[in-house]
């Protein structure tokens, strides 16, 4: 199976290393392809544990367990990766399915090395959603239409 990451890589050599093994991820790019991981596969602890301590709250981790109960990714475009030894940036688009609607998470991710890379933070740019319709074909890559597809139905789309 390949990664859930758009990496083309086998899942098992790619992010389940750090997803599901506790090894630590590298660099930027593979936390943030980790990360993307971790959202679809519901390991909402690891978003949690690689969010920079600064920016942790005891709301966080209900708020991306919500949200990942809610959406189903199905795309990841990283455009653009940068870091230093202890600074870097990871530019992206997060696709994912919400309500029959296909949105679009556009974010310049920016992480820091203390003990391992973290996310930080992000800075989000506005990008138009996209309303499917019952007979076009399903954007999570099934080649079904919408009405019939239920890729999407572990998220609790519908």
């Amino acid at each position: 199976m390949l990664c859930y990451c758009c990496s083309k890589k086998p899942f098992i050599e790619c992010c389940a290393p750090y997803v599901l093994e506790g090894e630590l991820a590298p660099n930027c790019e593979a936390l943030m392809r980790s990360r993307y991981t971790a959202y679809c596969l519901g390991q909402i602890d690891y978003v949690y544990q690689t969010t920079h301590p600064t920016q942790l709250s005891a709301e966080l981790i209900e708020e991306i367990q919500q949200f990942a109960d809610s959406v189903h990714f199905f795309k990841l475009a990283i455009s653009e990766s940068n870091q230093n030894m202890h600074k870097g940036e990871v530019s992206f688009k997060a696709y994912f399915i919400i309500d029959n609607t296909v949105e679009v998470i556009t974010e310049q991710s920016f992480f820091e090395f203390i003990d391992k890379w973290y996310y930080h933070s992000g800075k989000l740019s506005a990008t138009p959603s996209h309303k499917l319709k019952r007979n076009e074909l399903c954007p999570c890559g099934s080649l079904i239409k919408v009405k019939h597809c239920q890729t999407h139905l572990i998220s609790g789309q519908a």
